[in-house]
């Protein structure tokens, strides 16, 4: 057997939400430990501070028993039966060489990863429908993207059953055949123009202003807390007011790596991908929806309006969510719902996207509304 290390798959919204249960449980037991309170009333305050804290840092202890659920793996294994990308978040495939006709590797700078197609024996729906591509009277090949990774087309060529054959073809990185497959396997066509939106990069700054914010106005406390600045005041009070804000720039500043993670909505002409290398990704085809639209929710402000914007995807069959597991997290009323935040400029973008590049009938345009202050 043969295992190509993908990288690493995180649960990482679980990992930052156990770092900042443990920061909040340590920081209420030290306010409660070491704040000079004054009076019964106050004291027992205190303790509850310690007592609610440490509940905290055991119910979080408890969780990151289990950190090997949270922190795994991703590998590409092959071996005498097949291959398979053991995934546990997105949706990975599993599939047998007695299911083949023909492999093949395409390894284009263009695309953002090596791609998998694979030339079924016959028609399948567990995986992407690659559309128009393959030898008249073939079934339908399907397609799998994976990480890019040197080692992946000499594994497949060193992997493959002995009796299979190696084809020489202009556009493929590694082409093989089950024996007795003579059909000439037509080059890959060029990957699709994609139009790659970012949809992290205003809510990152949102959260650091946020996080940076709530840090000064917790440090300024502090300060006035043990006389650094100003003369008067209650220790006690300045502490108590102080110490959340400095947990919200702490749990900012350990959380980093969730706040300004990358998040794209990719379109093409083939499909609707939601990209999130940390956490769950998904790929669609046009073919596999009946609908895709878009909501912008705004509430207007003299100073600075505030939005929220949903894409939804509305399924064209009642299988697709047997095909699109990974998609269950996004599940709302029948349909498929990317909650995006405050990001309307990139919403319009999407819109203009998905105008262009899907079918006709499928693009169901941009809803504008008036929220309240709630985002409702």
């Amino acid at each position: 057997m043969t295992r190509i290390r993908l990288g690493w798959e995180t649960q990482l919204d679980q990992l930052t939400l156990a770092i900042d249960l443990a920061l909040l449980g340590v920081g209420l037991i030290l306010t409660g430990a070491l704040v000079q309170w004054h009076g019964w009333l106050a004291h027992t305050f205190g303790i509850l501070l310690i007592v609610v804290g440490a509940i905290l840092c055991l119910v979080d202890g408890l969780r990151l028993l289990g950190w090997r659920s949270l922190l795994w793996p991703r590998s590409l294994r092959l071996d005498e039966k097949g291959l398979c990308d053991d995934t546990k978040k997105g949706r990975g495939f599993r599939i047998d060489w007695t299911d083949l006709k023909s492999l093949g590797v395409i390894d284009d700078p263009a695309r953002p990863g090596l791609l998998l197609v694979f030339f079924p024996q016959q028609r399948r729906h567990d995986l992407h429908l690659y559309v128009g591509f393959g030898p008249p009277g073939w079934p339908q090949p399907l397609a799998a993207p994976i990480p890019r990774r040197t080692g992946v087309v000499e594994a497949i060529l060193n992997g493959k059953p002995g009796d299979w054959e190696q084809r020489d073809s202009d556009g493929w990185a590694a082409l093989i055949a089950a024996p007795g497959e003579r059909v000439e396997i037509p080059a890959p066509p060029a990957a699709p123009e994609q139009q790659r939106i970012d949809v992290a990069t205003e809510i990152a700054w949102q959260a650091l202003a946020g996080g940076a914010l709530a840090a000064f106005f917790g440090v300024v406390a502090y300060l006035a807390a043990f006389g650094v600045i100003g003369g008067t005041g209650s220790r006690t009070a300045f502490l108590v007011v102080g110490t959340p804000f400095v947990l919200m720039g702490f749990a900012t500043l350990l959380s980093i790596q969730v706040v300004v993670r990358r998040r794209w909505v990719v379109i093409d002409q083939e499909s609707f991908t939601w990209a999130d290398p940390t956490e769950t990704s998904f790929t669609v085809s046009w073919q596999e929806l009946a609908g895709v639209s878009l909501e912008l929710v705004t509430v207007p402000s003299a100073t600075l309006s505030r939005h929220s914007v949903h894409v939804y995807l509305t399924p064209a069959d009642p299988d697709f969510a047997e095909r699109h597991p990974e998609m269950q997290l996004f599940a709302k009323d029948g349909r498929y719902a990317l909650e995006l935040g405050d990001v309307a400029g990139p919403a319009r973008s999407i819109a203009a996207a998905c105008q262009k590049a899907a079918p006709s009938g499928i693009w169901q345009g941009i809803a504008e509304r008036t929220g309240t202050l709630g985002i409702s």
